[in-house]
C-alpha cells in the first residue's frame, strides 16, 4: 500500500533524508538532498518558496513520511517539515511537529498556464504540464544523483542560461537512444527504451523485463527500474528507481548513495550502481541516423 496514514500526537521528524535549500529574493536559489546539489529559478522568491516545497512533497511521498526541510533566506534560517500531504510546519529543538489538525496544504500557480493548485499536484489539471510547480534547473556537478519528480517532462519555455545544456549526454537524436546495461555476473543487454531489472522481474508500466544472475540470490524478484527517458530533454538521461528491493539500490559514486525506494534519480551515463551482490553499470548509447 502507497497510502499515508496520519500518526496521532506529536511526531519526530527524521534527519535523514538531508534537504536544504538556499532562497535570494530575486527568485533564484538552490535545493541539495543527500548532497546532490541542483540551481533553481522562479519568477519570484514565493514562487520558488512553493517549488521546493513541491519537491519535498514528492520526497515525503515516496518515503510516506515527513521529511526535515532547512531553508536559508537572506531574512534568517528556519527547520521545517513537510508533509506527504503538502503541510508545512516549524520544527522544534527536538525535531517534533505537532499533529497536522487544521492545517492547510501549501498552494501556487502552475510554472506554464499560472492555473492555482495544491502543491501536491503531480500534474496541472488544466494545461497538463508535470511538475507544475516544479524549479529545478540542470543539476550542478555534485557527488550523488539528483532525485527526479516523477513524470518530468521539458520545459515549454527555455530558462534564461542554457543550464539544461549541462546534462546532455550526447547529440539531441529523433530516436530512442538505446540503454546498455553492463553486469558483472552476466554478458552486457540492450534495451530500446525502459527496463525492469530482477533475478525474474515483470513488465512494471511496459517496461522491458530484464533477468540478471545473482549468484547469492541476493537480487529482488523485481529489484530495481532503470531506464532512459526522452520527456527531460533531446538528449535522454538514465533515471533509476529502487522498487522498494529488500536490499536496496546504492550508487558506486564518490561519496556512495542510498537511493530512497520509489523515488526516481537522474544519474550519469557509466554510473555503477550495487543491487545486492549484481553490480550493473548503464550507458546511454546514441546512434545517430545517417
Amino acid at each position: 500500500m502507497n497510502e499515508t496514514r496520519p500518526v496521532p500526537g506529536p511526531q519526530r521528524v527524521a534527519d535523514w533524508p538531508k534537504i536544504t535549500a538556499k532562497l535570494n529574493l530575486d527568485g533564484s536559489g538552490t535545493i541539495t538532498v543527500n548532497g546532490s546539489e541542483r540551481p533553481c529559478a522562479a519568477a519570484s522568491v514565493e514562487e520558488l518558496r512553493t517549488g521546493i516545497t513541491a519537491r519535498c512533497v514528492a520526497i515525503a511521498t515516496g518515503i510516506r513520511r515527513p521529511v526535515r526541510l532547512t531553508v536559508t533566506e537572506p531574512s534568517g534560517t528556519w527547520q521545517l517539515a513537510v508533509r506527504p500531504e503538502g503541510v508545512v510546519q516549524l520544527l522544534d529543538d527536538a525535531g517534533m511537529i505537532p499533529p497536522a489538525d487544521g492545517l492547510t496544504v501549501d498552494e501556487g500557480r502552475c510554472r506554464h498556464c499560472r492555473r492555482l493548485q495544491s502543491v501536491t499536484e503531480t500534474r496541472c489539471a488544466q494545461c497538463g504540464i508535470a511538475e507544475p510547480h516544479r524549479v529545478e534547473l540542470a543539476p550542478l556537478t555534485c557527488a550523488g544523483p539528483a532525485p527526479l519528480g516523477i513524470d518530468s517532462e521539458p520545459e515549454q519555455s527555455p530558462p534564461a542560461v542554457d543550464d539544461l545544456a549541462l546534462t546532455r549526454l550526447c547529440p539531441p537524436v529523433p530516436d530512442r537512444p538505446t540503454l546498455r546495461l553492463h553486469f558483472n555476473t552476466q554478458e552486457t543487454v540492450d534495451v530500446t527504451g525502459n527496463a525492469a531489472i530482477g533475478r525474474n522481474p515483470s513488465s512494471i508500466d511496459g517496461r522491458h523485463p530484464v533477468s540478471v544472475a545473482s549468484p547469492g540470490r541476493m537480487l529482488s524478484r523485481t529489484h530495481a527500474r532503470t531506464h532512459a527517458l526522452l520527456d527531460l530533454d533531446e538528449a535522454g538521461h538514465i533515471v533509476v528507481t529502487d522498487h522498494h528491493s529488500g536490499n536496496g539500490v546504492e550508487t558506486l559514486t564518490d561519496p556512495p548513495m542510498w537511493l530512497i525506494p520509489f523515488q526516481p534519480y537522474v544519474i550519469q551515463s557509466g554510473t555503477t550502481l550495487r543491487m545486492g551482490d549484481v553490480e550493473c553499470t548503464p550507458e546511454v548509447v546514441c546512434d545517430t541516423p545517417t
